[in-house]
């Protein structure tokens, strides 16, 4: 394989050292791969990022999550929250309509309404629809008393207690809008043949070839000079999967955008600071932005007891031997931010100090623990897959410095999936991905009732002061008492050390030089809507 990749960036090599090369496409048709591949168009179904993006363009809900983490207007132009966060009103935009097709009178998209609303809730939370994302309406009441339309243009959502990320809940796909009379007319074709508000409509797919997306003529937003969005004419998306393949046809001017850091182009393009080589800055630059994620390393508290790994310095003394930015640059070309604790950067809620590489402190640690350089410490051993085993074996050598020795122990994946879910490693590598932009989405992973196996605390980890905090959180509608609330939650985990944080991912994405309105967010968001294609550039 190593072959095989060095010499497809050769090639690459060859034709970025031939002047411009050869010309992008400038068809208004933006163009990625998706080597994963994509199962489903079904937004009830878009459970892996692969679909989300491809949902993302044909669907809308009505809300949306801004690059800024912040709730916006979808096809639901405002709203008010009442009943003491209880009941959600939403009005609907009166301009929002589906895509054409046969379903509809003359075949012609007809108007969303708030039935369609109430109708793509009540099928997403439908036993019979068996969505991955039905617990997005856990908090909602049962039926008509849950979701409720008294009119066209308005939906009611009555909560069973007052539960404040619901809003950011809303904007995730799953809850995207959809026509009854579309769905039942596709019936068992509708994954692949699906009807929404989106920028882009539903044209081709020919599974593991390409599918095609073309403009929505009649798309209800514009941008600031009231001009149509979207701006491109089609989306084409193929499925390759060679990932230096795929960086070879980015070069070439035959895709527009790349997403990812797994494959051996990347130290080609990248220098150790993350930056885009000079050879190839004519062609490509990078679009990037912190990820709502962190990898983590994670102690066993339960059990523990009786062990060096119960006392709570000798764990913040492994957290302080890390060097989180050697990592950084020394094997992820600069692509992440090193991590302080469990919030990414940016989330509200983020006790102040956190984390950081100190040795001197750690083996202060050690000594007041009973172990100066680690004399009496037995040696821990870290649960990992081949994917993390060179990270791994740094950080061994950063804590063979403070006298701590790791042993790290390379898993099948499904074992070390199985293993942390059943307590059965002392530690273990994790890591977390938001599925919405709430400090509690993280903060959950260290409350008692989550413990696995009932949820994703895998370390166990149990504090009655902790998870009083996270219910009061949750019952507050007051964002700056939520937002403290949650600090003295992130300050119970510094002072604890159930894990060693690491990094935050960045989302980055490698884009054409001639192509504009490429925006990383935080949420790995992919919105084409205000994307141009343009010139190459010289």
């Amino acid at each position: 394989m190593r072959c095989t990749g060095a010499a497809i960036i050769a090639m690459a090599i060859v034709l970025a050292g031939c002047g411009p090369g050869p010309a992008r496409d400038h068809a208004n048709v933006f163009r990625y791969n998706q080597g994963e591949g994509i199962t489903s168009l079904d937004p009830a179904q878009a459970r892996n990022l692969e679909n989300i993006w491809a949902c993302d363009q044909v669907f809308d809900g009505l809300v949306e999550l801004g690059p800024d983490l912040q709730v916006r207007p979808g096809i639901a132009h405002s709203w008010q929250i009442a009943d003491s966060g209880r009941t959600y009103v939403f009005h609907l935009r009166p301009d929002v309509h589906f895509h054409d097709h046969p379903a509809f009178p003359g075949g012609t998209g007809r108007r969303a309404t708030a039935h369609d609303v109430r109708y793509s809730l009540e099928r997403l939370r439908d036993p019979r629809t068996a969505s991955p994302g039905r617990w997005v309406l856990d908090p909602v009441l049962p039926g008509a008393e849950g979701v409720h339309a008294p009119d066209d243009s308005t939906v009611v959502i009555r909560l069973a207690a007052p539960y404040p990320p619901f809003l950011g809940l809303l904007t995730m796909v799953y809850a995207s809008v959809v026509p009854r009379e579309a769905v039942r007319h596709e019936g068992g074709r509708w994954r692949q043949r699906p009807v929404g508000t989106g920028p882009f409509r539903f044209f081709h797919w020919e599974e593991g070839v390409k599918l095609v997306l073309h403009k929505h003529p009649r798309y209800h937003q514009r941008d600031a000079e009231g001009r149509p969005l979207p701006y491109l004419d089609a989306v084409a998306v193929s499925f390759v999967k060679d990932r230096n393949a795929e960086f070879l046809s980015l070069v070439k001017g035959e895709l527009d955008m790349m997403s990812g850091t797994d494959g051996a182009f990347l130290g080609e393009l990248l220098d150790p600071l993350g930056r885009v080589r000079e050879k190839y800055a004519h062609r490509v630059r990078t679009e990037r932005s912190p990820a709502l994620a962190t990898d983590y390393l994670g102690f066993l508290i339960e059990g523990s007891a009786g062990t060096p790994w119960h006392d709570h310095r000798v764990r913040a003394a492994v957290a302080l031997a890390i060097d989180r930015e050697r990592i950084i640059t020394g094997l992820y070309n600069g692509i992440g931010t090193p991590a302080r604790g469990i919030l990414p950067p940016g989330m509200p809620g983020a006790a102040p100090g956190g984390q950081h590489h100190d040795p001197n402190r750690a083996r202060q640690l050690l000594a007041e623990a009973g172990h100066p350089e680690g004399r009496g410490l037995p040696p821990l051993t870290v649960a990992v897959t081949s994917a993390y085993l060179e990270m791994c074996e740094m950080i061994q050598h950063q804590l063979a410095a403070v006298g701590i020795k790791l042993v790290v122990d390379v898993l099948p994946l499904s074992t070390h999936k199985d293993g942390t879910a059943n307590g059965d490693f002392r530690f273990f590598r994790k890591n977390w991905i938001a599925d919405h932009p709430d400090a509690e989405n993280f903060l959950m992973l260290f409350t008692t009732a989550n413990r696995t196996p009932a949820g994703p605390n895998y370390t166990r980890f149990s504090d009655p002061l902790y998870d009083d905090l996270y219910q009061r959180a949750l019952r507050t509608t007051d964002p700056g008492e939520r937002t403290a609330t949650y600090a003295r939650m992130d300050s119970i985990i510094g002072a604890h050390v159930p894990a060693a944080f690491l990094l935050h991912p960045d989302v980055i994405r490698f884009v054409g030089t001639d192509v504009s309105g490429i925006v990383a967010d935080p949420m790995n968001q992919l919105d084409l809507r205000r994307v141009r294609k343009g010139a190459p550039a010289r």
